[in-house]
C-alpha cells in the first residue's frame, strides 16, 4: 500500500515509515505470509516487536457494526534497532484459523471486510501503536465452493455473506463469530423458501453444513428457524457427490411450516 509515516515513534520529523505487504489471497486454515518493510527516520529507533492483528468487521448482538479480532502474530525478527535511514524487511507466517470467514467466492467479493493491522511496540511497558492497515483477501475453500455450486444447481445463488457475533449452541467453536452465506432462490415453488442461509462450521476435517430458511432480521442463532445439517469432508471434494444431501435438505417437509 506504500509507506506510511509513523509519528509517535521518536519525535516529529524523526518518524519511521512502515509498509505491510501480503501477496495474494489466503485460505481458511492455510498459511498467511507477508512482510513488513521499515524505513528509519533521522535517528536510531529501538523496536521490541511488530505484531500483526487480523480483524473482521461484523454485527454485534445489538445490531451495531464492530470489529472482531480473529488472530495475532509477530513479525520476525523482533527486538531490533532500526538505524537512521535504514530499511529493514521483517517477515511473518501464520496459519489462519479454520473458522476464518472467506471474503470472496470464486473471485467475487462477498461484502466481508477483513484486515491486517500492524502494531509496533517499543518496550514491555508500551501498549503499541497501530502503524498500518491492509485489506486481507480470504478465498472460500474448495469444499465451500463445491457445496454452494450444488445449491446453485438447485436454483439458490449466493448473493453475499455476513458475519455476526455469536456461536452455534452445543458445538465446539474457537471464534466468537458466525458467517452466513445468503442464497436467493431463482426457481419458485410452493414447497421451497424464497431465500436460504447457509453456515459452514469448518475445521481441519471438513465442515458441518447448516441450512435454514433466511431470517436476516433475527440476530441470535436460537431465534432463527431450525437448521437442517449434514457433514462434508475436505478430502471428499471431487470424489463424493453431495447432491443427494442438498436435495434432501431442500425437499424437507418442514420447510412450508417454517415460512
Amino acid at each position: 500500500m506504500g509507506f506510511k509515516r509513523l509519528f509517535g515513534v521518536g519525535d516529529t520529523g524523526d518518524a519511521i515509515e512502515v509498509d505491510t505487504h501480503i501477496p495474494g489471497p489466503a485460505l481458511p486454515g492455510g498459511e498467511l505470509r507477508g512482510e513488513v518493510l521499515l524505513r528509519g527516520g533521522r535517528r536510531d529507533t529501538y523496536i521490541d516487536y511488530v505484531d500483526l492483528h487480523i480483524h473482521v468487521r461484523c454485527t454485534d448482538h445489538d445490531g451495531r457494526r464492530s470489529t472482531y479480532e480473529i488472530d495475532t502474530h509477530s513479525a520476525e525478527p523482533g527486538r531490533l534497532t532500526l538505524r537512521k535511514g535504514e530499511e529493514r524487511r521483517l517477515t511473518f507466517s501464520q496459519r489462519l484459523p479454520w473458522e476464518t470467514p472467506p471474503s470472496e467466492l470464486g473471485g467475487r467479493a462477498l461484502g466481508v471486510a477483513l484486515s491486517v493491522r500492524s502494531r509496533i511496540t517499543r518496550d514491555d511497558g508500551d501498549d503499541g501503536i497501530d502503524v498500518d492497515e491492509d485489506l486481507l483477501h480470504v478465498s472460500a475453500l474448495p469444499l465451500h465452493e463445491t457445496l454452494l455450486d450444488l445449491f446453485a444447481e438447485e436454483g439458490y445463488l449466493c448473493d453475499a455473506a455476513e458475519v455476526v457475533e455469536g456461536d452455534v449452541p452445543g458445538t465446539e467453536q474457537r471464534l466468537g463469530i458466525i458467517q452466513t452465506f445468503l442464497l436467493t432462490g431463482h426457481v419458485p415453488g410452493p414447497d421451497r423458501p424464497d431465500a436460504l442461509e447457509v453456515t459452514f462450521q469448518t475445521n481441519a476435517v471438513g465442515a458441518m453444513v447448516h441450512v435454514r430458511r433466511a431470517a436476516p432480521d433475527e440476530r441470535y442463532w436460537e431465534d432463527k428457524p431450525p437448521a437442517r445439517c449434514f457433514p462434508a469432508a475436505h478430502h471428499e471434494v471431487g470424489t463424493v457427490d453431495w447432491r443427494p444431501q442438498v436435495r434432501a435438505v431442500l425437499s424437507s417437509p418442514a420447510w412450508p411450516a417454517d415460512r
